[in-house]
């Protein structure tokens, strides 16, 4: 008996892998909501790297701030990876990777109220004890995770874990540590003196006073909160769960919106300093969020079959001498791209050292 194109898509299995596809986001989705909702002003007082109380001034900044407690900052470091942790035991796609991902989120949540019952640590712009306080958006949104990671766990479709690989894993992890950059190397620093007055080292700047420089300030202090590591670990966990052409073209969008950034950079350049200002273009774009984009778009669009290292080295004389009739299409291309990526990140790291701003 023929069966019609269309059943497939409307059968009982194709129902249950489009609901686990959606728990699974929305478990990631919801693990990366305490990140987002500071990105955006929300909760901001409830977390250690922001001060307790907003003020009308930007002097001193609201944060974030690079604290000197050792709780504290492993707590802003397990906030912003873990939806990069639960993404990545998503795309093992095995039960016992959902349930290690329900442990760790349960981890978190328990470091996260043991740290503000117990050790809620000195105010970043007062130096004074913070107030005790339940983290409410912490525990509403990692409930709501661990509720989705159960419910996928259930599913019948969960049998084998996935094989591992280690070009993706590589691209993956790559996009995650250009992503966090700006997180762990550009937040403000504080140093308490011992007569408990404060210090913040900061290049602050006259107040915004235009929607551009409102966007630009908002867009510096999402990089430092951790917002494009959240945007690559929804694009990992969308192209875990959905279909290979979703999953592509929510890569893609991710990118994309990670380009937004530097070319945010690019426009301020030009709109504000021009040839007057002392610092060179290249010193005044983010670099590191430019290479996030293109591994995450290399992630999504990497090639399935694995390439041994005598291919790599075939196809990079080919590209040297001049294309050939043996090469198989769509690898020079990739291997262009991975020069491209590997120049991109040996710049970073150079100009990293480099004293600019």
């Amino acid at each position: 008996m023929t069966q019609e194109p269309g059943s497939e898509a409307g059968s009982p299995t194709a129902a249950v892998l489009r609901l686990g596809a959606v728990l699974g986001f929305g478990a990631v989705l919801a693990v990366s909501g305490p990140v987002i909702l500071t990105t955006f002003g929300v909760g901001r007082q409830s977390v250690g790297w922001f001060c307790s109380a907003t003020t009308s001034t930007f002097y001193p900044p609201e944060g974030p701030y690079a604290l000197e407690s050792v709780p504290g900052e492993l707590l802003f470091w397990g906030l912003l990876l873990l939806p990069v942790v639960v993404a990545g035991l998503l795309l093992r796609g095995s039960r016992r990777a959902t349930l290690t991902a329900v442990a760790a989120v349960g981890a978190v949540l328990a470091f996260g109220l043991f740290i503000a019952f117990l050790l809620p640590g000195l105010d970043p712009c007062t130096g004074q004890e913070r107030v005790t306080a339940p983290p409410w958006p912490l525990i509403a949104c990692y409930s709501v995770a661990a509720g989705a990671l159960l419910l996928a766990a259930r599913s019948p479709l969960l049998r084998r874990p996935l094989p591992l690989r280690w070009h993706g894993i590589i691209l993956w992890a790559g996009a995650v540590g250009a992503a966090a950059w700006a997180a762990a190397f550009h937040r403000i620093p504080v140093t308490f003196t011992a007569g408990r007055s404060l210090t913040v080292v900061y290049a602050g700047a006259e107040a915004p006073e235009s929607f551009w420089n409102d966007l630009a300030w908002w867009s510096g202090t999402a990089d430092m909160i951790g917002l494009p590591v959240v945007l690559v670990a929804l694009a990992a966990a969308i192209r875990a769960a959905a279909p290979a052409r979703w999953g592509r073209s929510a890569g893609t969008a991710a990118a994309a919106v990670l380009l937004l950034f530097p070319l945010l950079d690019v426009v301020g350049y030009v709109r504000w300093y021009g040839d007057d200002f002392q610092a060179s273009l290249i010193d005044s774009v983010r670099w590191h969020l430019l290479l996030a984009a293109l591994l995450t778009a290399s992630a999504v669009w990497g090639p399935r079959q694995r390439i041994s290292r005598a291919e790599t080295v075939r196809l990079a004389r080919n590209l040297i001498r001049g294309p050939s009739k043996d090469v198989i299409p769509g690898q020079a291309k990739n291997l262009a791209v991975a020069v491209v990526i590997a120049a991109t990140a040996v710049w970073l790291v150079v100009s990293s050292f480099t004293p600019t701003r």
